[in-house]
């Protein structure tokens, strides 16, 4: 019987695609309020301070702090329930903005200093990375090869 290939949910709104964009060169960007210069995430339509519509895409600094992580063993997207379990991160960003990456260290504390890369997953979209400034990129990316398309930027 042929197995039928699973992805992971590609669906973003269209306030959302900058983060896609910024993945084909492998740069992380959030929105800046061009009125009080709040930095927006997760991305939005006004600003979460001031509601002013002048929302512009900016490069940030992508290390930060790890806050925590768990381990998911389960899913109801049907992709990952293939790929269990998977480890996930809440990051703050020295920049400001908390967000949630897939976590591709192991042995990881709260506190630890990570960084972000913005990568394609294998459906297209973009995803948040977390990497444990301590350890070796290669062999923690090589951890989540399952979800990301081959050959993506930086690697």
């Amino acid at each position: 019987m042929h197995k039928q290939h699973t992805l992971p949910t590609a669906a973003r709104t269209a306030v959302g695609k900058g983060i896609n964009l910024a993945a084909e060169s492998a740069e992380i960007v959030l929105q800046v309020c061009q009125h009080c210069k709040a930095m927006q995430y997760p991305p939005r339509e006004l600003c979460k301070d001031c509601l002013h519509n002048e929302l512009e895409w900016e490069q940030v600094v992508t290390s930060g702090k790890l806050i925590s992580w768990t381990i998911l063993h389960a899913s109801t997207n049907t992709f990952f329930r293939e790929h269990l379990p998977r480890q996930i991160a809440l990051v703050k960003l020295d920049c400001g903005p908390t967000l949630f990456a897939h976590m591709a260290c192991d042995n990881a504390k709260s506190g630890d200093r990570v960084y972000l890369l913005n990568r394609h997953d294998v459906s297209g979209a973009a995803v948040f990375i977390a990497i444990a400034e301590a350890g070796e990129e290669g062999a923690q990316l090589n951890k989540l090869s399952t979800l990301l398309l081959p050959d993506t930027p930086g690697d």
